[in-house]
């Protein structure tokens, strides 16, 4: 059970740190979740909390891994492998000696293993967090790139070379030989190996989707859990498990762009799976850092204020090592393969490209996780200095984590956004808007244009906001009162004295005389209330001096009261029997009344206005056309999967209307596609479903 609620507040972190970033939008996330992290350490349930540095690398990292694999298309990997070797490899290996070259000339005295392991360590790079604190802002494009190149592969780079640094202490030598050796079975090993069970997972996906009977209830699970099995293989082979699950995404992305329109639910569902899970994942990589820091605050107690400010010089050195050696190395450079992502050499966008390159080197979760995989014990002995190598890692990350989210900020502009949000809003409205006058001048059934177009209407909540609530007086009275008018024309016009009885036209006229215009007047809640409680009240005080308490008794009463007053039976007679004709004539003023909201809506469109008024008139013309029907029973109306289709065909051609007239830009025309195709999606995935 504490486990189970271990993992629930760990989630529930993520989500809190989501729910209190938009309030504080210039503190990165990252930082939010370690805020929550050491705040959540005070709870019982985490007192002596620790984390199997095995599992954590299995559970969290190797899935994000996959996600960062699957995220890059194979070409663009096939494309830039000289500069992800330069990056991942070379660069990794120039900034791990140059840590190794401060801490060897710091007094800490740590054997020169020990000082490999620990630059080992922090040789990984998080580009994730990079891009929470860059959010809103115009990081270069290529830089962003190399970013992710470099952190999708420099992370088996540097967990390769921690188990390089701990075999050299175990035995106390490596020959160089042996040690390239290794590096080249590990990492090659683990490509190949992610590779080729990818190919035979991929394999038999695609067979299945062909084959199986319920095709998702086998591919997706087997697509999740393709990264923890083959990270098993690889690591039991001993080669590298990161680099095998990196191999097997990059196959993965392969798959995808040869299945094109293949098995696309399935691939849809995949996709939205394997981003929410790792946004989860790389969330609480940060939150267990957070629930870290208590217990390594208190560690650094055991030194001294003298050991302790030693060890903080000693993080604030190795970063700015980091930060010099990746400014250093992008600024000579000569490699033409490199301008691309940094500029050419001796340039001013050069010099630029290679500070926010040194400044993007923020470590995060393989940081952590290779820090917490140190033995505690080698041959039997305690691993001497441990406390201080992770103290010194965490505080390097946190170094890095702060000095990243002040001075990127700093640095770069704000993004200029090509449309405004109420830009969007403006023309999502009228697209949807266009939509609902087509479904209200279709002539399907008018049960089934009421449902399409309040389920149009929902696209109007895209942005998180609720719809605006016109006001009643000044826009929804008078377009009330409007309406009315135009029904009563209706009524004297040819085709309703053609086809109706006027005895039937002179009821109903009534009708609506008393119960359309009365809907119109503004009620408010507790004047409802009070009807209510005045009705009832009335209704009390006739049963009462009537003595009419059963069924029984009232239908005897009714008999024995229109048996007395001959005028009033006449009159409920010839509603009787008036009455088909009257429901005729009101399901009639119905359509017609579709006809008049798709006009109005129409105008207000075309006169730039507001038409949220519309939306409360339909809302109060639905109830009273109900009532007069005796449709008391509210009946789920199932939507024909092609009048969504139709709908939504709509509002395709809206936008590529208002693109072919450069009313709006491409940017904003992409953004409402995608809304349409996500709505769209979702619909007929539940009319599948269904």
């Amino acid at each position: 059970m504490s486990i189970l609620l271990i993992i629930a507040l760990l989630v529930g972190a993520v989500v809190a740190a989501n729910i209190v970033q938009p309030f504080v939008k210039r503190i990165p996330e990252a930082l939010i979740l370690i805020v929550i992290g050491a705040l959540f350490s005070i709870l019982p349930t985490f007192h002596g909390f620790q984390i199997n540095s095995e599992f954590f690398l299995f559970l969290i990292i190797a899935p994000i891994m996959f996600q960062e694999g699957q995220s890059h298309p194979y070409n663009t990997i096939r494309k830039h492998a000289k500069t992800i070797i330069q990056l991942s490899v070379v660069l990794a290996l120039f900034t791990m000696v140059l840590v190794a070259l401060v801490n060897a000339n710091f007094p800490t005295k740590w054997p020169l293993a020990l000082t490999i392991a620990l630059a080992a360590i922090v040789v990984p790079t998080d580009a994730v967090a990079v891009k929470s604190m860059t959010k809103g802002l115009t990081m270069p494009k290529g830089l962003n790139k190399s970013l992710e190149l470099e952190s999708l592969f420099n992370d088996a780079t540097g967990i390769v070379l921690l188990d390089l640094a701990l075999s050299f202490f175990t035995k106390g030598s490596l020959s160089p030989m042996t040690g390239i050796g290794y590096f080249l079975f590990v990492s090659l090993g683990g490509l190949l190996v992610g590779a080729i069970l990818s190919l035979l997972v991929v394999g038999l996906r695609m067979y299945l989707n062909f084959h199986a009977t319920s095709a998702q209830a086998t591919t997706i699970p087997l697509n999740l859990l393709t990264p923890f099995v083959i990270y098993i293989v690889a690591e039991h082979l001993g080669t590298s498990g990161i680099l095998a699950v990196v191999a097997a995404g990059l196959v993965h992305n392969w798959e995808h762009s040869k299945l094109q329109l293949i098995a696309t639910e399935s691939q849809i569902v995949t996709a939205t799976i394997w981003q929410t899970t790792t946004t989860v994942l790389n969330g609480i990589v940060f939150v267990i850092l957070g629930l870290a820091l208590p217990a390594i605050f208190k560690t650094m107690t055991h030194f001294g204020w003298i050991g302790s400010l030693i060890l903080l010089a000693l993080a604030a050195a190795i970063y700015l090592a980091m930060f010099l050696g990746r400014f250093l190395w992008v600024t000579l450079q000569s490699d033409q393969n490199l301008t691309e992502f940094f500029g050419k050499k001796h340039t001013k966008n050069r010099r630029i490209r290679a500070r926010l390159f040194g400044l993007s080197g923020v470590h995060g979760a393989v940081t952590l996780a290779l820090a917490m995989s140190l033995p505690t014990k080698i041959n039997g002995r305690p691993l001497p200095f441990l406390d201080e190598i992770q103290i010194v890692t965490t505080l390097v990350i946190l170094l890095s984590l702060a000095v990243a989210s002040v001075s990127l900020p700093l640095l770069l502009k704000p993004e200029t956004a090509e449309f405004s949000p109420e830009d969007l809003d403006r023309v999502r409205k009228q697209m949807i808007d266009t939509a609902i006058i087509a479904v209200e001048q279709s002539s399907a059934k008018h049960a089934i244009k009421k449902a399409l177009s309040q389920t149009l209407q929902t696209q109007k909540f895209t942005n998180g906001r609720r719809l605006a609530q016109a006001d009643f007086t000044t826009a929804v009275l008078p377009l009330m009162n409007a309406v009315f008018d135009e029904l009563n024309d209706y009524l004297d016009s040819d085709h309703v004295q053609q086809n109706f009885a006027e005895n039937t036209i002179a009821i109903y006229s009534k009708i609506i005389q008393r119960g359309l215009i009365n809907p119109a007047t503004k009620r408010h809640p507790l004047m409802h209330l009070v009807r209510k409680l005045r009705r009832l009240q009335g209704e009390l005080r006739f049963h009462i001096k009537t003595r009419t308490f059963t069924r029984k008794q009232r239908a005897r009463y009714q008999q024995e009261h229109l048996k007395a007053r001959p005028k009033q039976q006449r009159m409920m007679a010839n509603l009787r029997d008036n009455r088909h004709a009257v429901w005729a004539l009101n399901a009639d003023t119905q359509s017609y009344a579709d006809q008049l909201l798709a006009k109005h809506l129409a105008e207000q469109m075309i006169a730039g206005q507001e038409t949220g008024n519309i939306d409360q008139v339909r809302t109060l013309l639905d109830r009273f056309f109900d009532l007069v029907a005796h449709d008391y029973q509210h009946v789920n109306v199932t939507v024909p999967a092609e009048a969504y289709i139709h709908a939504f065909g709509h509002e395709y051609r809206f936008v590529t209307s208002e693109l072919e007239k450069k009313a709006i830009s491409p940017a904003l025309g992409d953004q409402l596609y995608h809304e349409i195709n996500q709505a769209q999606t979702l619909q007929l995935m539940d009319f599948t479903a269904n």
